[in-house]
């Protein structure tokens, strides 16, 4: 059960926690919301969020992310997002937009190699309320702003696109509502098209053939699930529409580059209690 926050609610959120700070040009802020989705927001300034366990879901105005464990999300200063935590513990660094030259003007989601997880943990040594005239906290987050500017140049396929029509609106519905056993003809009868005439309008609004956009939804899905409490790695697979544990692993793995037991290992591998932030460099658990 998630409790939602209406815009009011998530701009008070965000004041309280300090994250709308004027004076400084970057901070860090952990975040450990259990099940809450926030409203439509914007930040002034540039986030990377690092999803150190569970699976957090972005919406921006141009389509669905998941942002799995051991990930890192770009939500660029300006953007249009609103977030739905599921048993998440995450840590975010937020930049003025000078400190990061970056062409790429939307949300992604990008391959955190090991430097990332340790130098946004190590963030946490800054949060909102940090001294805004601390030399090592500047040139650390200076340097960070110029990492990210190579991090996020390569995205992972962790997307759904938006439909901009009623017709493929009410088709991406039933196929997410149909995973397991949705097709294209009716995914076409939802949108009150022919077969071909669907293919075609699908692909010119969403960018993608409808095939890759079930294969994608699946996968996304199969994500989420893995981190869930008591999932088994044959239910997910049977779950999503998979009648081949073999099948699914190659195709799961081909996706996220991880095996479905190793992806479900990443995601419950870190506790809460395994991170602080404050003037000693924040630890985690291996």
């Amino acid at each position: 059960m998630f409790k939602e926050l209406s815009q009011t609610e998530t701009l008070e959120q965000l004041d309280a926690r300090g994250i709308n700070t004027p004076s400084l040009q970057a901070f860090a802020y952990l975040d450990s919301d259990q099940n809450i989705r926030y409203d439509w927001h914007a930040h002034d300034r540039h986030q990377l969020m690092y999803a150190f366990s569970g699976t957090l879901r972005l919406e921006a105005e141009n389509g669905f992310y998941l942002l799995p464990p051991q990930r890192a999300a770009w939500i660029p200063a300006g953007v249009r997002h609103r977030t739905t935590m599921h048993n998440v513990l995450s840590g975010s660094v937020f930049f003025a937009p000078s400190m990061v030259a970056a062409e790429q003007t939307g949300v992604r989601i990008i391959s955190a190699a090991p430097l990332v997880r340790e130098m946004v943990q190590y963030a946490l040594c800054w949060p909102p309320g940090r001294n805004p005239d601390d030399a090592l906290a500047d040139s650390f987050f200076k340097t960070l702003g110029l990492l990210c500017v190579e991090w996020i140049k390569e995205e992972m396929p962790f997307r759904l696109p938006a439909a901009k029509s009623g017709q493929i609106a009410a088709a991406m519905e039933y196929t997410l509502n149909n995973l397991e056993s949705a097709s294209v003809e009716g995914a076409a009868a939802a949108a009150a098209l022919s077969p071909r005439q669907f293919r075609r309008r699908f692909l010119a609004e969403s960018g993608i053939a409808w095939r890759q956009f079930h294969y994608q939804a699946r996968m996304l899905r199969a994500m989420e699930l893995l981190v869930s409490p008591r999932a088994t790695v044959t239910a997910v697979a049977y779950g999503v529409g998979f009648n081949s544990l073999s099948a699914f692993a190659k195709s799961f793995t081909r996706f996220t580059g991880q095996s479905p037991h190793e992806f479900q290992r990443s995601g419950v591998a870190v506790a809460a209690s395994g991170i602080a932030s404050g003037k000693d460099a924040p630890t985690l658990l291996p």
